[in-house]
């Protein structure tokens, strides 16, 4: 009966970096729920071969190599256009390591039927559950509407994503969910988090110290992570993001090794993230 009500169409997009054999793997748990894939292999080395080998690619199934690292937000957009230039409604994006808990695509279709049941045509965003070892997050029934969520699972309404020009390709990698959802917020949308969709997401690498745990990632990505916090915390007037930022600061200083390269790549990211103020907009 719902299918016969709305007939929404999807697709995905996997964005590739070094990729592993079970990363690859993982897109078949998902790769036949939606219309039409495509792949995008952000690494220096062209790995159609092998995702033919592990996939078998064909017209649903689409691998691009330019043999460079575009960008998360770059590889995104140009995948999320192809899909929507054919035909796509709405479009799921996966980072290659996250796995499908429940089955997020019939999940989502039933909230597209009743978001358009009473009439709500504004929503810019359906996010899943995250569960990770660093949250107590579960899934549960329901529907709540969120300031923001992680990009891996999420289905992104083609239209909307195309009216307001998509990911912020100058982050890069890092806060690129986060500026989507206050840009999409600040125009009117609404991103709401389905209960019952739940992914395993693994963001950044678990420690531990006397029960307390914390994410730690590369120098690098704390760079790009000073960068967006600032630009978000300024551009949009959300001060929680600031203390999202300090946190992060006391993590480098406290908990972190190799601290001198840590606080360089903050330093550097808090002085690129106010040059995007000045570039873009924003005090």
């Amino acid at each position: 009966m719902m299918g016969e009500a709305i007939k929404p169409i999807f697709g995905a997009v996997v964005v590739l970096y070094n990729p592993t054999d079970k990363e690859i793997r993982n897109i078949n748990s998902y790769k036949d729920s939606v219309e039409q894939m495509i792949i995008i292999d952000n690494s220096d080395v062209n790995h159609c071969e092998l995702v033919d080998n592990l996939l078998k690619l064909n017209s649903r199934v689409k691998y691009y190599s330019e043999q460079k690292n575009l960008g998360l937000c770059r590889a995104l957009n140009i995948g999320i256009k192809m899909l929507a230039d054919a035909g796509c409604q709405w479009v799921l994006v996966f980072d290659a390591d996250s796995e499908i808990v429940s089955n997020i695509v019939e999940i989502y279709k039933r909230a597209i039927y009743d978001y358009e049941r009473e009439k709500k045509s504004d929503i810019a965003v359906f996010a899943p559950v995250h569960i990770f070892d660093r949250s107590k997050r579960r899934a549960y029934r329901g529907y709540n509407e969120v300031e923001w969520a992680m990009t891996s699972g999420c289905l992104f309404n083609c239209n909307l994503f195309q009216k307001q020009n998509g990911f912020m390709e100058e982050l890069f990698v890092d806060g690129l969910d986060m500026d989507y959802c206050f840009k999409a917020k600040r125009n009117g949308y609404k991103i709401i988090e389905c209960g019952e969709a739940a992914i395993r997401h693994y963001p950044a690498e678990t420690k531990s110290l006397f029960g307390f745990k914390y994410g730690i990632a590369s120098p690098v990505r704390y760079r790009m992570q000073a960068r967006a916090l600032i630009w978000c915390w300024r551009h949009y007037k959300i001060n929680r993001i600031f203390f999202v930022y300090m946190y992060k600061w006391f993590k480098v200083v406290f908990l972190f090794p190799q601290k001198m390269r840590y606080i360089k790549n903050m330093v550097y990211g808090t002085v690129e993230g106010k040059k995007l103020l000045k570039k873009y907009g924003g005090k």
